[in-house]
């Protein structure tokens, strides 16, 4: 476990609402590298989001951990099992945003309306050290210029309304790395931006974590964003991964049907005008749904009867070195 920051084994978080259980996470392992970028892509609905939440003990009911374990290896320090400790439980609260921090996705619903953005990203700084508001507010002001707000100190006394979107996603950035934590959780920080803004996010974000030897986990469902930013990629459906891979593997030969198709709906330099992008068939199915056999194969067009839809789900199998695939038919062409 030396080269890991943080390992995910058998993960399921399940709703449970009056209508059903929603199994948003069904079984996730995952293992995020120390100094590395793991990025988790799949559609709305995926459960990448609930990943995220769950590893900072962060579901709020009616959801919860039914099972799994979330093991964060800190440098230089004891192991925690995650969810071994509840939301509140002072281990967790003293590791979340410290040691592990998080980019929301909206940054005008996470900045308080009523309390200025420099008070905001100070409160992380004076809970989690014994800095007072003085040195806090100056290391506040420094972080805020480091990513690139301008004029910092007039900016500090300024409430997020004041701000334009990209200066309040900043704010959030200045906000997560204050405490310099190890593992920073990036849920679609660059959603709603310009792709100006986001490039600029982004490059921000690599510098940062080279400043700050960070792991990054980087979770959207921008292909895009993806190939500029992993260094591995774990693609989610229904809750599961069905394909992991360092990028440029996936990104040149996807083995699961469901990356192909991700892939092939993506458009691309060259492209006929006017062309049509190809379109994954069918929808998502029903949260509420079990699906037997392998939860794509509703929309598969490598569906085989009696194969894909029978039987518990796939597996995730090494199909090369660094590239595991969840899919009966990959798994078949190999043994043959």
């Amino acid at each position: 476990m030396k080269n890991i920051l943080l390992s995910i084994q058998n993960l399921q978080t399940h709703f449970f609402l009056d209508e059903g259980v929603v199994r948003a996470v069904n079984g996730v392992n995952l293992e995020i590298p120390l100094g590395e970028t793991m990025s988790i892509v799949g559609e709305s609905g995926c459960g990448k989001s609930v990943t995220a939440f769950s590893i900072l003990q962060l579901i709020a009911s009616p959801g919860r951990i039914v099972s799994g374990e979330i093991v964060f290896h800190r440098p230089n320090s004891d192991n925690v099992v995650l969810t071994n400790h509840k939301e509140r439980d002072k281990r967790i609260r003293a590791i979340r945003g410290s040691e592990i921090a998080m980019i929301f996705q909206e940054p005008m619903s996470s900045l308080s309306p009523v309390h200025t953005v420099g008070n905001q990203i100070m409160e992380s700084l004076i809970l989690h050290t014994n800095l007072g508001k003085t040195e806090a507010r100056l290391q506040v002001i420094d972080m805020m210029q480091r990513v690139g707000i301008p004029n910092p100190v007039q900016r500090f006394n300024q409430y997020p309304h004041q701000m334009s979107g990209g200066l309040r996603q900043r704010a959030i950035i200045a906000m997560a790395l204050i405490c310099r934590p190890k593992l920073l959780i990036a849920d679609e920080p660059t959603t709603a931006l310009d792709v100006t803004i986001q490039a600029q996010i982004l490059q921000l974000m690599r510098d940062l974590q080279t400043e700050f030897e960070m792991s990054i986990l980087l979770i959207t469902h921008d292909l895009g964003v993806v190939a500029e930013m992993a260094n591995q990629v774990a693609v989610m459906y229904m809750g599961k991964i069905v394909e992991q891979a360092e990028i440029n593997e996936l990104l040149t030969n996807p083995q699961h049907p469901y990356t192909q198709a991700l892939l092939e709906s993506v458009p691309r330099r060259g492209q006929q005008p006017k062309a049509k992008l190809k379109v994954i068939s069918g929808s998502v199915p029903n949260p509420f749904e079990q699906i037997t056999g392998c939860p794509f194969h509703p929309r598969c067009e490598e569906f085989s009867d009696g194969l894909c839809n029978q039987g518990d789900p796939p597996v995730p199998f090494q199909f090369r070195d660094n590239q595991h695939v969840a899919c009966f038919i990959r798994e078949k062409d190999k043994t043959q």
